[in-house]
């Protein structure tokens, strides 16, 4: 579409058809797993909002397309964690309000796009919350996030939401025979464990321990949901002989988790790890739900805690110790 990946092509029609009918907002929150495509988007949104012809845009064939097309364009702003920092820091966020006060420098507007904006800590989303109080005319703001939640309320009332789903397995399909022709025989693997979301199909191709780790994964979820505290250690020397694939890990366990939570809502036609079915199921008749529901939330709580610099270790046993308590 227009040049870009796009898998939510009504989302993105959308947002073209408000830049042509002069009805953009001055903020939007772009919500959604990381790799379900709403980064693909807001590109073809900024490109939209630059192009030097806006009741056509995006024309593809101005200068303002060409270069934003090729991420050169002077006024659209990626603004990510620095290298060897996992958050965007409350310096970053002061830099961006001083330049969103300054002029365009070759289109009508500018256009900031604020990568894993949910993990900005809160001086960093109240630095940024003084830019939307009072936005420039020309300035558009797009903070793409994983939880809406995680931002401030002030953030969110400030901003419109655009929710980016999984897709289809059908579109996912798709995608797999276009980009990767040759993964036939684990095409239907790779449709059922994505869960409607692009990126994790080139993360499952991209590491090549992928499928034993995981196999291993599901061996130590029994010592994870177990009552035995010792077991805290097993999943801590576990994820620390694995640190290089620790996010991964962590990962496996949501999805397992998640299964076990449809399995025991009787949704058991949702289950995305169907290979693993049965061993599932007795889990889900062994194990209370509300050690599973408790499970979930100390996993997504562990995800958050580990971007940012939790030890490993300590982060594994104090996962392990909440989920096994009374």
């Amino acid at each position: 579409m227009y040049g870009y990946e796009i898998l939510h092509e009504e989302i993105a029609e959308s947002l073209i058809k408000n830049v042509r009918e002069r009805t953009v907002q001055h903020a939007y929150i772009f919500e959604g797993e990381e790799g379900v495509g709403s980064l693909e988007c807001a590109g073809l949104f900024a490109q939209t909002l630059v192009c030097e012809k806006d009741d056509t845009a995006p024309c593809t064939v101005c200068n303002a397309c060409i270069m934003a097309k090729a991420e050169t364009h002077p006024d659209i702003y990626f603004i990510k964690p620095i290298p060897g920092k996992k958050n965007i820091t409350v310096d970053q966020i002061r830099t961006v309000v001083t330049d969103a006060y300054t002029k365009p420098y070759e289109s009508g507007r500018k256009v900031y796009i604020i990568a894993y904006g949910d993990d900005m800590n809160e001086q960093a989303q109240n630095a940024f919350l003084k830019v939307l109080e009072e936005p420039p005319q020309y300035a558009v703001f797009i903070i793409l996030a994983e939880n809406y939640e995680s931002l401030l309320a002030t953030i969110r009332s400030r901003c419109t939401r655009v929710r980016f789903n999984p897709v289809t397995n059908a579109k996912i399909r798709e995608y797999v025979k276009k980009h990767f022709p040759d993964e036939t025989e684990k095409l239907e693997f790779l449709v059922r464990y994505s869960g409607g979301v692009a990126g994790n199909v080139e993360k499952i191709l991209g590491a090549e321990n992928f499928i034993p780790l995981r196999a291993t994964a599901f061996d130590k979820l029994e010592s994870l949901l177990s009552n035995r505290f010792l077991d805290a250690y097993v999943i801590a020397d576990f994820v620390e002989e694995n640190k290089d694939d620790a996010d991964l890990i962590l990962k496996f366990w949501q999805e397992f988790v998640r299964d076990i939570m449809l399995i025991q809502s009787e949704c058991r036609e949702l289950v995305q790890n169907g290979d693993f079915i049965d061993r599932l199921i007795n889990i889900s008749n062994r194990v209370p739900e509300k050690r599973i529901v408790r499970t979930q939330e100390q996993l997504l709580l562990a995800q958050k805690m580990r971007r940012r610099y939790v030890s490993l270790h300590t982060l594994c046993l104090r996962l392990a110790f909440s989920i096994k308590k009374k």
